[in-house]
């Protein structure tokens, strides 16, 4: 494992790590946009979740094969009074390959990690996952997601057992758990509201306490971003 600066993470009872740092707040129009990056092992059914967000759809047979790449897709969603946007990634197969980029993780604000309710074998891996959020999305929240999926003969699924103790482990690392079946069409809508309204609400709540910490005739600082400064590519 990659040193970790001292001061930048809190150190779990489960040994895993979570950065402080906070992704910027990307505006368009004057409407918060919160990007949302799907995890998980292939064939889990985050291509499924992807289309279901994109124009309500499934594809029942497995054959069909997603187009290795990036994808995204933006939505419009309601919080309270306020109008936000999700933005939800989608790997395309490409983990298939351990080739997902830094730029698939760079300024995401959540990571919605996935795995087949009917099969053990992509539960039992998702702390990997979680490292490599923690690591390379920084300050992103965790949102934990149970798709009841086929596929799973002759697997172990997941007890709810299973499900509480990881929950424990993790302890305030995730930040919504869900269940949904994409199949069936249920629990999608409520799981992505729920998203927004967490989201919507931690980016408030920081913008608060943020001008609270201004004193007057102190002027905020500014990222380089905002200074109209390039950062260096590494």
């Amino acid at each position: 494992m990659a040193d970790i600066p001292e001061g930048s993470v809190t150190i779990l009872t489960n040994g895993i790590c979570r950065e402080q740092r906070k992704p910027s707040l990307r505006m368009a129009s004057g409407v918060p946009n919160y990007k949302i990056i799907l995890c998980g092992e292939y064939g889990v059914g985050k291509s499924s979740i992807f289309r279901r967000f994109l124009n309500n759809t499934f594809v029942q047979d497995n054959s069909k094969k997603s187009t290795i790449g990036l994808d995204q897709c933006t939505r419009p969603f309601r919080v309270g009074d306020a109008d936000v946007k999700l933005t939800l990634w989608d790997t395309g197969g490409m983990e298939r390959m351990s080739f997902i980029g830094s730029s698939y993780y760079r300024g995401a604000h959540a990571a919605l990690l996935c795995y087949n309710s009917s099969n053990k074998e992509t539960f039992t891996i998702l702390s990997q996952y979680i490292l490599d959020i923690v690591m390379n999305a920084e300050g992103a929240k965790i949102f934990l997601c149970g798709n009841v999926a086929d596929g799973g003969d002759g697997k172990e699924k997941v007890e709810e057992a299973d499900l509480d103790s990881f929950m424990s482990e993790c302890g305030d690392v995730l930040s919504g758990v869900y269940t949904v079946s994409c199949k069936d069409n249920w629990g999608l809508d409520e799981m992505f509201q729920d998203m927004a309204k967490v989201l919507h609400m931690d980016a408030m709540s920081r913008m608060t306490i943020r001008r609270d910490l201004i004193r007057p005739g102190e002027t905020p600082e500014l990222d380089d971003e905002a200074h109209g400064k390039k950062k260096g590519c590494c």
